[in-house]
Order: C-alpha cells, then sequence, then structure tokens
C-alpha cells in the first residue's frame, strides 16, 4: 500500500532511507564512509518531520504488513527528491509504485515535465521507467548524478 507519509512515520522511514543508501547505493559511495556520512547527514527523524510539513514537498511511503519498506518525495516544481526502498524489498516494484504515484500526482497538477537527480545505482532504473539523460553526469561529494527528465504523458 503506498499512502502519505504521516509524522508518526518517522523513525522507520529514516531507517529505509539509512539502510537503502548504505546497503544498496554502494557502488556510489564505494564503501567511503566519508561519502556515506555527507549522504546521511540529513537523514534524520527531524529532517524527516520538516520535510512533511513544508507545503511544498510530497512524501509516501510504501508500506506491507504495517513496517515502511519505501519512501519516496518529491517537490510541487515536478523535482523527485527521494525513492528508496528496503533492502528486502529490492526487486520487488516497490520503487516502481512509488515513482508512479509520485508521477502521476504531478503530472496531474499540469505540469509539463518532471526531473530528478539519479544515482549510478538508480540510473538503469529510471532510464526503464521512461526518464531520459538532460546533460552530463555531475561529480559532487564524491558521488556521480545524472540529471534526468520525464515529459507528462500525451
Amino acid at each position: 500500500m503506498i499512502r502519505p507519509a504521516r509524522l508518526s512515520d518517522g523513525a522507520q522511514a529514516i531507517s529505509v532511507l539509512r539502510q537503502s543508501i548504505t546497503e544498496l547505493c554502494v557502488d556510489d559511495h564505494r564503501g567511503d564512509p566519508d561519502i556515506l556520512e555527507n549522504w546521511l547527514s540529513n537523514k534524520t527523524v527531524s529532517t524527516f518531520e520538516a520535510w512533511l510539513t513544508n507545503d511544498a514537498i510530497r512524501v509516501r511511503v510504501a508500506e506491507l504488513d504495517g513496517e515502511i519498506i519505501g519512501v519516496a518525495s518529491a517537490n510541487t516544481s515536478g523535482e523527485v527528491l527521494l525513492n528508496y526502498v528496503s533492502p528486502r524489498a529490492r526487486f520487488s516494484g516497490v520503487s516502481s509504485a512509488l515513482l508512479a504515484r509520485l508521477e502521476t500526482e504531478l503530472f496531474d497538477t499540469g505540469l509539463s515535465q518532471l526531473s530528478l537527480w539519479s544515482t549510478q545505482t538508480a540510473h538503469r532504473f529510471y532510464r526503464s521507467k521512461g526518464w531520459v539523460d538532460e546533460g552530463d553526469a555531475v561529480t559532487e561529494d564524491g558521488t556521480v548524478s545524472y540529471p534526468m527528465r520525464k515529459p507528462a504523458p500525451e
């Protein structure tokens, strides 16, 4: 089940984000503790709560048997900010479902295009979902990100 996140989801949602980055994004952080610490530094319950109280950010969670197994967010201008799944939910369709929900919600507001910055780990996934590269990859804080966009369906 995908639903809007609630303040009470904070601890579980942050745990999913941190586990996903640590365990599934190894190609990006390469086990470098400095890169990992920088990436995880804002993945806190207080930051999660700030996202939920910001009217310009939508946060969605995927829940299975009362446990959060995925977290995604986007801002109202059409940028997907997060899309992470629990390591145990990898390749189960959770990330695809979260992305599809955000895309539908954002395109339903009349946006003509969405954007995101993909990790190396997720780049192929996003391309398989109809996202296209928009410019050269950028290296920042030791990781490579790919600017991507997706036009509204016709």
